[in-house]
C-alpha cells in the first residue's frame, strides 16, 4: 500500500513537471554579418507622382466620345493609359443632347421673361407720358375754371344792378359749370393715368423677379451641361483609364486617373534612430537599376511625424525634378544617405531584430539564440547601435559576427525562454 502511494506521488510530480514546462517559441533568426561601406546608408524607395487625381463623372448617360491622340502608326486613336495630356483637355464626353435641350428650354424661358420686362417698361413709359399730358390738360381746365369763375362773379354783380340781361347771366353761369366739370374730368383722368403707371411699375418688379428666377434656372441647367465634358485639371500622364466609348457612367464613377510627373517623390522608411539624419532640404542621390550609371538629384521635402504602425519606420519623401519623365510612378529606386568616407567593417543586424532595452529606457537590445543543455535558448543582450544600411543597422557593441539574432517572434520571447528556429 505504501509502495503504491509512493508510486502515485512520483507519477503526479512528473505530470506536474510536464505541465509547467514551457513549449519552445517558434522564431526566425538571422546571422550577424559584417558590413563596410563608404557610401553611407542606402534605402530602397518607391516613386510616386507629385500630384495624382481621380477624375470622376458628375452626370450620368453614355460616353459618346473620347479624346483622340495620334498613335505610333500616325493614325488617330482613342486616349489610352500612358498618354500625356494637357490641362483643360476633354478626356471624355458624355452624351449631352438631353442636357442641352433642358438648357435651351431654360434659355427660352429667360428670353421670354426679358421680353416681358421690355414690354412692361414700354407700358410704363407710355403711362408716364400720359400722366404728363393729363396734368397739362388739368392745368388748362383749372385756368379756364378760374376765368369762368371771375366772369360769373362780374355777371352776378351786373345782373343784381340790372346792368346785365338774364341771357348773358345764364351764359356766364353755364360757362362756370362747364369749366368745373372739365376740372373734375381732368383730375379723374390724372388719377387713372397715375394708377396705370403705378400698376405698370409693379408689373415690372414682378416680371424682373421672374426673370431673375429664369436666369438662375439657366445657370442651374448650364452646370450639368458643362459637366458632360470630363476635363483634366493638370498637365500630366494618364495612369488609369476605366471607360470606353459607349460605357454607361453614373455620378461619382472614376473615368481616369491622371498624374503630374514633371517632378516625382521617392518614399522610403527609416528607423527612429535615423530620423535625426533626415533634415528637410538635404540633397540625396537617387539611382535605379533600369538606368544604371544615371543619378538623379533630389531633396528631402517631408519627414512623417509618426511611425508606420506595422513597420515601425518613419516615412521620408524626397522630391526629384523629372523634366524628361524618365522616372515613372511605381519604380523602385535606391537612395544614399550619410557620410562619404570609408568606415571599418562592423557587425550588422536586421532592423526588425532590435527592441527596446528592459534595463535601460534609452537603450536597445536583441535576442540571441544559444545552445544550452541540448536546447536552443533566447538570451537578451543590450547593444549599442551605429549607422543604418538600408534594412540593417550596425551594432558597435553587444554581438559579434556569426551570432544568430531573432527577427520574427522577438516580441513573444523573454530572456531564457526555449525557442524553435523555423525556416
Amino acid at each position: 500500500m505504501v509502495g503504491g502511494t509512493l508510486f502515485s506521488l512520483v507519477l503526479l510530480a512528473a505530470c506536474q513537471s510536464k505541465q509547467v514546462e514551457k513549449p519552445p517559441v517558434p522564431v526566425k533568426v538571422a546571422e550577424v554579418g559584417l558590413h563596410a561601406s563608404d557610401l553611407g546608408a542606402r534605402y530602397s524607395a518607391t516613386i510616386i507622382s507629385r500630384t495624382q487625381v481621380e477624375l470622376a463623372f458628375k452626370v450620368d448617360r453614355y460616353v459618346d466620345a473620347l479624346q483622340k491622340v495620334r498613335g505610333v502608326d500616325g493614325q488617330m486613336r482613342d486616349l489610352q493609359e500612358g498618354d500625356r495630356i494637357a490641362a483643360g483637355a476633354v478626356l471624355a464626353q458624355v452624351r449631352r443632347s438631353e442636357y442641352q435641350a433642358r438648357f435651351k428650354e431654360a434659355e427660352s424661358q429667360a428670353s421670354e421673361a426679358k421680353s416681358a420686362i421690355d414690354a412692361s417698361k414700354a407700358q410704363y413709359r407710355e403711362a408716364l407720358s400720359g400722366t404728363e399730358s393729363s396734368k397739362a390738360q388739368l392745368a388748362d381746365a383749372e385756368a379756364a375754371y378760374v376765368k369762368a369763375n371771375l366772369d360769373f362773379g362780374r355777371a352776378q354783380n351786373l345782373f343784381a344792378s340790372q346792368s346785365l340781361t338774364k341771357a348773358n347771366y345764364d351764359a356766364a353761369k353755364a360757362q362756370l359749370e362747364e369749366a368745373t366739370a372739365r376740372v373734375a374730368a381732368a383730375r379723374s383722368q390724372v388719377g387713372m393715368v397715375r394708377a396705370r403707371a403705378d400698376s405698370a411699375k409693379s408689373q415690372i418688379e414682378v416680371i424682373e423677379a421672374r426673370s431673375r428666377g429664369a436666369q438662375a434656372v439657366v445657370h442651374q441647367k448650364m452646370i450639368p451641361l458643362q459637366d458632360t465634358a470630363l476635363k483634366s485639371p493638370l498637365d500630366g500622364l494618364v495612369l488609369q483609364k476605366s471607360v470606353e466609348k459607349g460605357t454607361l457612367v453614373s455620378p461619382g464613377k472614376t473615368g481616369f486617373v491622371v498624374a503630374d510627373t514633371s517632378s516625382v517623390k521617392a518614399v522610403f522608411g527609416v528607423p527612429d534612430i535615423a530620423v535625426p539624419e533626415m533634415k528637410l532640404g538635404s540633397k540625396l542621390s537617387v539611382e535605379t537599376e533600369t538606368m544604371p550609371g544615371t543619378e538623379f538629384q533630389g531633396q528631402i521635402t517631408s519627414v512623417f511625424p509618426a511611425a508606420d504602425p506595422k513597420s515601425r519606420a518613419f516615412n521620408v519623401e524626397v522630391t526629384i525634378p523629372n523634366p524628361t519623365y524618365l522616372l515613372r510612378p511605381g519604380m523602385i529606386v535606391s537612395l544614399r544617405v550619410g557620410r562619404l568616407e570609408a568606415v571599418q567593417a562592423q557587425p550588422v543586424v536586421p532592423l526588425n531584430a532590435v527592441v527596446k532595452s528592459k534595463t535601460d529606457p534609452n537603450g536597445y537590445a536583441v535576442f540571441v539564440v544559444v545552445e544550452q543543455g541540448g536546447r536552443q535558448i533566447a538570451r537578451v543582450r543590450d547593444v549599442k547601435l551605429g549607422e543604418t544600411y538600408g534594412n540593417t543597422i550596425a551594432v558597435t557593441d553587444g554581438v559579434k559576427e556569426g551570432d544568430r539574432v531573432i527577427t520574427t517572434g522577438v516580441t513573444l520571447v523573454r530572456d531564457g525562454d526555449p525557442v524553435k528556429v523555423i525556416p
